[in-house]
């Protein structure tokens, strides 16, 4: 998994840009400042990625998981979007740019793979449940910032992914 996550974002960077400043801007009080300009974002409109091998071992062990469902997907810093993205997804990619910056790609990778094994559903794997959780708490918009990095930091000290 590892392999493919650093070949697609090998394959997407040189498509990829920064948010404008004007979309960054209602991210300012949840992410430092190096996840916001140096996170990228590529558009792709010509189809999902194609599934990598691992998918067919998913597959085997009963796991039904494909690519072409989301939205969007992160690989370390550049996110390729499959479609316009409001500012909650854009928050919830950017939540797994940070979990990469903390986890390292390997051990990201490891946790995401595992977490689908273990959980058998998408939306059970511990890094997504993470980002949603942040997602969900930023698209509430109580006027009360927090910190990713922080909460990020505390699920990985707490061995919650």
């Amino acid at each position: 998994m590892a392999a493919f996550i650093k070949t697609q974002r090998e394959i997407f960077l040189s498509q990829a840009a920064p948010l404008s400043e004007a979309q960054l801007e209602p991210f300012k009080p949840y992410f430092n400042e190096g996840i916001l300009k140096t996170t990228l974002f590529a558009g792709k409109t010509d189809g999902p990625i194609a599934s990598p091998d691992f998918m067919e071992e998913l597959s085997q062990k009963g796991v039904a998981f494909s690519l072409d469902r989301l939205k969007a997907i992160t690989f370390l810093d550049v996110v390729v979007t499959f479609e316009e993205l409001d500012p909650r997804v854009q928050f919830h990619e950017l939540v797994h740019a940070v979990q990469y910056q903390k986890l390292g790609l390997k051990q990201f990778a490891n946790k995401y793979f595992r977490g689908l094994l273990r959980s058998g559903r998408y939306e059970k794997i511990p890094l997504e449940v993470n980002a949603h959780l942040l997602d969900e708490a930023f698209s509430k918009n109580t006027g009360q910032p927090f910190s990713v990095e922080a909460d990020v930091q505390k699920w990985i000290n707490e061995n919650r992914f």
